[in-house]
């Protein structure tokens, strides 16, 4: 069987059908790449988020650690240990790693068990709230207890 260019019934497309064809793939490639530039792009960032919060995890940790085997029992150390941590409003990078303090004091709860305000520095020095936020800015909160 020979395929001849004078045989008017012979398979194949037409000139105007290959373009119609490569013009809506076109469109539809322009479609799919406006929907999933964005989402490809901002992939990233659950990745990035869960590697700042396991960072910040980490400070905490060696806070912790660091409460444990100090044991601080006076006032004085739970002063110095309270200061090793840095004030509020401060970004630190030390020993414990690197954070943002954005609470350091001593707090106490009332007898339903809310957090009480200590507006004039009285509380007893039993239980130290630290708030510490790494680069996510989320948060991390944890209570140390004497």
């Amino acid at each position: 069987m020979s395929l001849s260019s004078d045989n008017p019934g012979a398979a194949g497309f037409t000139l105007v059908e290959v373009i119609i064809t490569l013009l809506v793939a076109v469109i539809l490639g322009a479609v799919m790449l406006q929907y999933m530039g964005s989402a490809l792009s901002q992939s990233s960032t659950p990745r990035k988020r869960l590697l700042a919060e396991a960072a910040l995890q980490a400070v905490a940790d060696n806070m912790i650690g660091a409460f444990r085997q100090t044991a601080p029992s006076d006032s004085a150390a739970w002063t110095d240990f309270q200061s090793g941590i840095g004030t509020a409003g401060t970004d630190q990078n030390n020993a414990y790693g690197e954070y943002r303090v954005l609470f350091n004091d001593f707090i106490q709860f009332d007898a339903a068990g809310n957090e009480i305000p200590d507006v004039y520095g009285t509380a007893p020095e039993d239980i130290l709230k630290v708030v510490i936020a790494g680069a996510s800015d989320d948060p991390l909160t944890f209570l140390l207890i004497r």
